[in-house]
């Protein structure tokens, strides 16, 4: 008899103007971690306060059936962000990390840490094992599959695995590959998009706010990322 897994959330928002990560959640049980990058939030007061009681507002029913403690942190750069996120998944020590559609994020942390000159095996390796035991390695699923007759078919997103390679106490998934595979026999969905599985298991839909409810798609993201900072921090914890 094996006890259950535990499973850590994750998830990065990036900007609309140059794809930089601007936000990233790690939750885990009681425990909510964001970071966000201190330019993104350039020229707005009291940003704590204002975050908290944003997330009362829109999460707050969450906030008490799980009594959670959410801690917030402003720092300087995108790789700021990835190191921040994974001292805590190195501290939480959940069983997995779970990230859906890890083959937008994985590479967008990669390029974080690498423009600062940080090896991902020193961020995402369990810091307790010393540095020459360290390594990492990602490796994406295959996108094409070839048939008998060598005809080629594109692999769907949901369909691809990707693997991360790394001595940790967690293990990277892409929980919309796992949530496709666990399910195959009962056909495949129109969609994987977070907000259309969702709907269908939970009844729930990714967050939105009626001051922008006129907007949809890329447009809704710019005006929430130019408008609405606040409430989009608050967008990308929940999406965890």
């Amino acid at each position: 008899c094996f006890a259950p897994s535990s499973v850590a959330a994750f998830d990065t928002e990036t900007s609309m103007e140059d794809g930089t990560i601007i936000i990233a959640t790690l939750s885990f049980k009681d425990k909510i971690f964001t970071a966000i990058r201190k330019d993104y939030l350039e020229g707005w007061g009291n940003v704590e306060t204002r975050l908290q009681e944003a997330f009362d507002k829109y999460l707050g029913k969450y906030k008490d059936s799980r009594n959670i403690k959410w801690e917030t942190m402003i720092v300087n750069t995108e790789a700021d962000i990835v190191v921040e996120c994974f001292k805590r998944a190195h501290e939480w020590k959940p069983d997995f990390v779970a990230i859906w559609n890890i083959n937008f994020d994985m590479p967008k942390m990669l390029a974080a840490l690498e423009k600062q000159g940080i090896h991902p095996k020193d961020v995402f390796s369990d810091p307790i094992l010393p540095k020459q035991y360290r390594h990492f390695r990602y490796k994406e699923g295959k996108k094409i599959r070839v048939m008998a007759s060598g005809k080629t078919m594109p692999i769907g997103f949901a369909d691809q695995w990707h693997v991360v390679f790394c001595p940790s106490s967690f293990y990277f998934i892409d929980s919309m590959c796992v949530y496709r595979k666990s399910r195959v026999a009962k056909g495949e969905l129109p969609e994987y998009s977070l907000d259309f599985v969702l709907n269908k298991e939970l009844g729930e839909r990714k967050l939105r706010f009626k001051e922008a409810d006129e907007y949809s798609g890329a447009e809704w993201h710019e005006v929430m990322q130019s408008n609405f900072k606040i409430e989009y921090v608050i967008y990308n914890v929940f999406d965890c």
